[in-house]
């Protein structure tokens, strides 16, 4: 992967895409992940509408990012669990109230990683 579009395409294709953070020191064609290229990162994913877990970047190359298109009920998801609120309590409340299991395992599987890794 060599550009900003492309990830957002395979975001887009996957719903949640998981990547390394050597896959985006790599796009953002920047040296050591240090804070300031994080935060570099960030805001570049956010102009092309990604958002990602952690909120805060990892500094090591290895460590693995899951990305999600903003604007979607994934993204809406993450905002009700990291940031609490009266609105955020309400989309929760909708996940619980249709297709609570799979809903519910699509959610530990964003925040915790994949439930095939035994979660």
């Amino acid at each position: 992967m060599r550009s900003y579009s492309e990830l957002r395409s395979a975001v887009e294709d996957a719903s949640v895409y998981t990547t390394t953070m050597e896959t985006l020191k790599g796009i953002q064609a920047a040296g050591r992940l240090g804070i300031h290229v994080r935060s570099a990162i960030s805001r570049a994913l956010a102009s092309h509408g990604i958002g990602h877990l952690p909120p805060d970047l990892p500094p090591n190359q290895d460590d693995e990012v899951r990305l999600y298109l903003l604007g979607t009920p994934i993204a809406d998801v993450v905002s009700a669990v990291l940031s609490p609120s009266e609105r955020g309590d309400a989309t929760l409340r909708s996940v619980a109230s249709s297709d609570a299991q799979e809903k519910l395992v699509q959610i530990r599987d964003i925040v915790c990683g994949s439930s095939a890794d035994g979660i």
